[in-house]
């Protein structure tokens, strides 16, 4: 009762993205089983984002996104479109190569705390006992449901952990970045430059591999692979990055994470026992209760 009326409509907005953003990126694990069983993780990164980056090309050459370079924070913003998707990709997929499924789906969702941690040391925000509790209850909750699984193993290499906690603490730098940058440049207008930043840095790394651009033909040149690429660039790249950012331009950039992070880990693990058959019990119901309860406790943080 104590926000104004612009705070709250704010935060309904903030809100609502995350959550739908979660969604969409909840069901990405799906869709990425089906798109790598055709494509090496590089190739299926590649065209992904350059869907991702074709679509804001076209917003800009048609005049519906217009990008001013002249800013004082241009640098700024190409420094939080190159961290992220493209150098928490490498860090993210070779970490992943490097663990368990288990162990990287536990050290992915400290994403948050990484947030949370890099926005007080760097950039001055306030942190509270509130909002520390919402994230580690959050987090309680994705761990029950992985360490409880049957299908939890440990045998990740040591080097693995270290790409993965690589990747978060870069999470963390362009979450905070990119709040900062909504004072400048929208939304849009932040994920354009990420989406056009990425697919080009991917697909130069992919041509350098030596792989060419036969992914294209194998990954859009039959219907699964198609349908999944297709959902995988334009909705939970292009989409759900517009989504993050709007939620971050409103809400404070830890709370933001632990919301998309939390609810898509919830989803995924939601549609993996739908859709592809994952093991489901008791450690499903109790973790995603208490990520549930992490996520509402979050949205009552103010500020």
């Amino acid at each position: 009762k104590d926000l104004s009326k612009g705070e709250k409509y704010n935060r309904i907005i903030a809100y609502g993205a995350l959550l739908l953003c979660a969604t969409f990126w909840g069901w990405s694990f799906f869709a990425t089983t089906v798109v790598v069983k055709v494509a090496s993780p590089i190739e299926v990164i590649t065209v992904r984002w350059m869907i991702a980056a074709g679509i804001f090309l076209v917003l800009i050459a048609t005049g519906k996104i217009r990008i001013d370079l002249r800013k004082p924070g241009t640098r700024q913003l190409m420094l939080t479109a190159f961290c992220q998707p493209f150098i928490y990709s490498l860090f993210e997929t070779a970490g992943i190569a490097n663990t368990s499924t288990s162990e990287s789906s536990i050290i992915i969702s400290t994403i948050p705390c990484f947030t949370m941690i890099v926005g007080a040391l760097f950039f001055r925000r306030k942190v509270t006992p509130r909002m520390i509790a919402s994230i580690f209850i959050a987090f309680t909750g994705v761990a029950i449901c992985t360490v409880f699984s049957p299908a939890f193993s440990l045998s990740g290499k040591w080097y693995g952990y270290v790409l993965l906690l690589c990747a978060t603490s870069i999470s963390g730098l362009y979450s905070n970045l990119s709040a900062r940058l909504s004072d400048e440049y929208s939304p849009l207008e932040i994920t354009a430059v990420m989406a056009i930043m990425s697919g080009f840095g991917f697909q130069i790394i992919n041509l350098l591999m030596g792989n060419g651009f036969g992914c294209y033909t194998r990954l859009l040149g039959e219907p699964a692979p198609c349908i999944a690429i297709l959902m995988l660039g334009v909705f939970c790249s292009c989409l759900c990055s517009i989504l993050l950012n709007v939620g971050l331009s409103k809400l404070h950039p830890a709370l933001a994470t632990n919301v998309s992070a939390s609810v898509s880990t919830s989803v995924g693990v939601l549609s993996g026992v739908i859709a592809a058959g994952d093991p489901f019990g008791w450690f499903v119901v109790v973790g995603l209760a208490v990520t549930i309860t992490g996520v509402v406790l979050s949205s009552t943080v103010k500020g």
